[in-house]
């Protein structure tokens, strides 16, 4: 019950800021995008398109959350709350995943229309972004203002986008598998039927990411509100 109330207050916090204005925006744009792109062309723009979008926006959307809970002071009546650090995480991150799901469904349905294997592609963008938006989380607890956390997310957001995108047009080398931001990429490929390949090595490789980024994160997170609360003493 904990967990759902704290998903619910995130939803609705996230609406009250514009946050979902801000993906209806850019989805309808990269869906006006794919319509007009050529159809051979349709299925790659599409998958790079929608990790670029609804993927990785999680990542710098979870650094504008947490600046403003800490302007605001919510950090330090969460970290005395019942709410667990696992559950604050993972409300914040499930929240992202679905609105990232939802919109790379709706890029993909005005912008491809067909050949699509929805359920897969809610799947795959959902964990996805769970994910990178828990790696935007650690990055954030580092920043003490927008522009800073501009800067440190660029290092980690390069290092999830340029691989996947390298791996889509054609460049394949075997350590570019590894980076989660390439697996996500073949997931998302496979659900909009940009190329055929088996699913069970990206969903592993995810899996090792996310397995040491939620450890760290739960360690990570009370730190820096322990910090934060110290500071206004």
């Amino acid at each position: 019950m904990r967990f759902l109330s704290a998903l619910k207050n995130d939803i609705l916090y996230q609406i009250k800021y514009g946050f979902y204005l801000v993906y209806a925006f850019i989805s309808a744009l990269y869906a006006a995008i794919l319509f007009v792109i050529p159809a051979e062309y349709k299925s790659i723009a599409a998958s790079v398109l929608i990790l670029t979008d609804p993927a990785m926006l999680g990542i710098f959307f979870i650094g504008g959350i947490w600046l403003l809970e800490k302007r605001e002071g919510l950090h330090g009546f969460w970290l005395v709350s019942p709410l667990r650090t696992l559950e604050y995480i993972l409300s914040k991150a499930v929240s992202l995943a679905i609105i990232s799901a939802v919109s790379a469904d709706l890029i993909a349905l005005i912008g491809l229309r067909e050949n699509i294997s929805y359920i897969a592609l809610t799947g795959n963008v959902f964990a996805g972004s769970l994910l990178f938006t828990i790696i935007g989380l650690i990055t954030a607890t580092y920043a003490q203002s927008v522009n800073q956390y501009m800067l440190i997310a660029t290092p980690p957001a390069i290092l999830l986008s340029v691989p996947p995108i390298l791996r889509a047009f054609g460049y394949t080398r075997p350590l570019l598998e590894c980076f989660p931001g390439t697996a996500l990429w073949r997931l998302i490929a496979d659900s909009v039927n940009a190329e055929q390949s088996s699913a069970i090595l990206p969903w592993i490789i995810l899996l090792l990411w996310l397995t040491p980024a939620l450890f760290f994160a739960n360690k990570r997170v009370p730190i820096a509100m322990a910090a934060e609360a110290g500071e206004r003493i």
